[in-house]
């Protein structure tokens, strides 16, 4: 599964194309003691289409920290939080 998600970051509109194995790269990472901002960026640039890399990576350097909020937004929107009840 890959799924295109559209970011508008300043003023800037950026694409990614986020799948599965990024995904679950990223939150494997974090869980076993990974550096957050490591995870991140990887995240973020793996997932950037291919026009978009060196405008991205632009962004990253003038804004540290910014891979951490553009990472939270793409995992949002790629995986949705979901109502669970267990029943009794």
């Amino acid at each position: 599964m890959k799924k295109q998600i559209a970011l508008t970051i300043g003023t800037t509109d950026f694409t990614f194309n986020v799948t599965v194995n990024d995904h679950s790269d990223f939150v494997d990472m974090v869980n076993r003691g990974g550096s957050m901002c490591t995870a991140a960026h990887n995240f973020v640039v793996r997932s950037i289409s291919a026009e978009q890399k060196d405008a991205l990576k632009k962004l990253l350097t003038d804004s540290p920290g910014a891979e951490v909020q553009i990472a939270s937004a793409l995992k949002a929107d790629f995986s949705p939080v979901l109502e669970i009840a267990v029943k009794k």
